[in-house]
């Protein structure tokens, strides 16, 4: 009995991937629990879609809180590919020194996935669609760093490889890393095997000490943007000169990265981005990210970016994760290292929204949260979560007594457990602006009631300009008072109650009577109280 007691702890131990809980996490990370590989990236990327990134143009005060480092007691912007640069917070936009000399040049954006690489699958040849229309991507603060220029200029848009001859090297950086950020041809092993003249391919190497920081960052981004996300696109008159900018639900997927970094299979139901690397290409970024493991800087930086785009980098929190989800640990489940708690069965609801149901009271500051505290904010009834979101770029969340509100990018997300929403009825009190509608990532919207067949739904506000060059005010709102939620299968449990109680008879969430001996895993209803068969 021993014997047979320690090998069934054994398989568990060997079957169970097993972190500690990231700090401050909660339950974020509950809903990909016990999945594994496949299903694992996928379970991630419902956690960490459709960032609450901040504007283009703003990540420059975004990089004085993400990107703070401090020297001999002064405070400068952190640089992964310059081990010289000194450029002070508040200043160095788009490179403003002259000549090419590093560390004076100045500071730049740079997209460590290369933005050329992320151009949309329908643009058409005339351009009418570039890499700045495909967002939020375009401006996501995990990817998007900051750079001395010099070395930005010289990374261009190559790919990260690696230089083994060092009479191949082009360029290289300032003295000061153990192994010097560089550009050359290059010879990372599998390159020449699996890439059209290779021997002719030029690469940028960055230091040692943040191969694995970028590492990372290359998985969370193909995990990210996997299938599909929540983003607008450029409204163009007949010039295609943009007048504005609309809602759209048909985000593409990794697949439309084109890079020798990447190599999306064919399948019959389309591109698979399940793992959208090259085999090269993925085979040195797992090296990478064993071999410089996860730091202090990162942790940092994660926690800030959680506060300022309202999502996190799991491969961070959980350093290996690549493994379980891509590796040999791939049919190991994952635990998040936290407790579960019973999940509720969702049931019909009806919730007035204004700052008391959602917790907040924004009147000492004009009812508008901080914009640099973007993290949705939550809260649940009957089952049913409620997450309201800046959304992509948005720059303001307002309650007040009577009604929140969806300004341009807000969005408001209805998730149900262990049920689906049928329909969704708002209350719109009219105070609100021309063209303002809902819109929704699933089914349909008329006369403000919304009807499909989904655990999720995420509504937004439609975002058309109304004067000329796409000037959108970003006071323009839509008012909601009042939502009614109705799920395909109520529970039932008041009804089961009153009818008869104190026995042994077991329901279905629907109302059925069960076989207790013959169960699958699932919510029941007994003696009127919710049983839950794992």
């Amino acid at each position: 009995m021993k014997t047979k007691l320690l090998t069934t702890l054994c398989l568990l131990f060997v079957t169970t991937a097993l972190w500690a809980q990231p700090n401050g996490t909660g339950t974020y990370y509950q809903k990909a629990n016990g999945k594994k590989g496949r299903e694992l990236k996928t379970a991630m990327f419902n956690i960490i879609k459709n960032p609450s990134v901040v504007h283009y143009d703003s990540l420059w005060y975004a990089y004085n809180i993400s990107d703070r480092r401090v020297l001999d007691n002064e405070e400068f912007i952190w640089d992964m590919y310059s081990a010289i640069s000194r450029y002070p917070l508040y200043t160095y936009p788009h490179g403003t020194g002259a000549g090419n000399t590093e560390g004076v040049k100045g500071i730049q954006r740079e997209h460590s996935l290369v933005k050329k690489w992320f151009n949309p699958t329908d643009a058409p040849a005339s351009g009418t669609k570039t890499y700045a229309d495909v967002r939020p991507m375009y401006s996501d603060l995990v990817h998007v760093i900051p750079t001395d220029a010099v070395c930005n200029n010289n990374r261009n848009d190559l790919c990260y490889g690696e230089i083994g001859d060092p009479n191949n090297v082009d360029w290289q950086s300032a003295e000061g890393f153990s192994k010097k950020s560089k550009q050359g041809g290059c010879s990372t092993p599998g390159w020449a095997e699996q890439t059209e003249n290779a021997a002719k391919k030029r690469v940028y190497e960055p230091n040692d000490e943040y191969k694995g920081d970028l590492a990372r960052i290359y998985f969370y981004m193909v995990m990210c943007y996997e299938p599909g996300y929540l983003t607008w696109t450029p409204v163009r008159d007949e010039s295609y000169k943009k007048t504005g900018e609309a809602v759209t639900l048909d985000g593409k997927h990794c697949g439309t990265w084109t890079s020798d970094m990447f190599n999306v299979e064919e399948t019959e139901e389309g591109n698979d981005a399940y793992q959208p690397f090259a085999p090269w290409a993925f085979d040195m970024l797992i090296r990478w990210a064993k071999e410089d493991p996860v730091s202090q800087k990162e942790k940092d930086r994660n926690e800030i970016i959680w506060q300022l785009q309202g999502n996190r980098n799991p491969f961070v929190d959980y350093p290996g994760l690549e493994d379980y989800i891509w590796g040999e640990k791939k049919d190991v489940a994952f635990d998040y290292g936290g407790e579960l708690p019973e999940e509720p069965t969702s049931d019909n609801c009806e919730v007035a929204l204004n700052k008391t149901t959602l917790g907040v009271d924004w009147s000492a500051t004009d009812n508008l949260r901080s914009y640099w505290t973007r993290t949705p904010i939550i809260f649940e009834k009957n089952g049913i979560t409620f997450t309201y979101s800046y959304g992509m770029e948005g720059s303001k969340l307002y309650a007040d007594d009577n009604e929140l509100r969806l300004y341009n990018y807000n969005t408001l997300t209805l998730t149900a457990h262990n049920n689906e929403i049928t329909e969704v009825e708002f209350t719109i009190p009219g105070r609100n602006h021309d063209n303002k509608t809902l819109v929704a990532s699933v089914g349909e919207v008329n006369n403000n009631i919304w009807t499909g067949n989904t655990q999720e739904v995420t509504f937004a506000s439609n975002y058309v300009s109304s004067t000329k060059a796409g000037g959108v005010s970003y006071y323009y709102y839509l008012g909601i008072s009042n939502v009614k939620v109705t799920v395909a299968n109520p529970t039932g449990i008041e009804q089961l109650k009153t009818e008869r109680l104190n026995d042994n008879r077991i329901f279905n969430i629907v109302g059925v009577q069960m076989d207790e001996n013959q169960l699958n895993a699932g919510v029941y209803i007994k003696n009127g109280r919710k049983v839950v068969i794992r």
